[in-house]
């Protein structure tokens, strides 16, 4: 038997995997990491148009406050504001509790700032008045609308 007979079948099989082995390793590559601006893109831009409005903003706040205002009562207070943070440093490996005791702090340091009268509580309308703010700080382009990169840059202080 022939050399190219006894390869026939060997090819013939090459040629019908192939298109496989390329789709599966297509599949396999690894993606791009997505940074911590992605992610909050993501749950900024749910319907993921590529920005933010500012009423985009402002439903993501007040869903926000909604979720740490458990009561209902329209206010928090410091422990209401910071217990999902206290659940992460409770939960926290030992690895990562140093990273969950700083974004206490960093909580921590935003209701202070938030209770700009010192009564040991913030209202929803400071809240979303923050969160106004905010969004018209990082929109330097005043294009009423933030994109991954706005976020990234306003990080930076670029």
């Amino acid at each position: 038997m022939s050399l190219a007979r006894r390869c026939l079948p060997f090819l013939f099989a090459l040629t019908l995997l192939a298109p496989v082995s390329a789709l599966a390793q297509s599949s396999d590559a690894p993606q791009p990491r997505r940074d911590w601006a992605d992610r909050y893109m993501v749950r900024l831009d749910p319907d993921r148009k590529g920005y933010v409005t500012l009423d985009d903003a402002l439903r993501y706040a007040g869903a926000q406050f909604d979720r740490f205002d458990r009561r209902h009562a329209g206010v928090l207070d410091m422990a209401s504001f910071t217990a999902s943070q206290h659940t992460s440093l409770e939960r926290a490996s030992e690895a990562r509790k140093p990273y969950a005791q700083r974004a206490l702090e960093r909580r921590e340091a935003l209701f202070r700032t938030l209770d700009a009268k010192g009564e040991g509580k913030i209202t929803k309308e400071a809240y979303l008045a923050m969160a106004r703010q905010h969004f018209v700080d990082i929109d330097v382009k005043q294009a009423g609308k933030i994109t991954v990169a706005d976020l990234r840059l306003a990080h930076h202080g670029l």
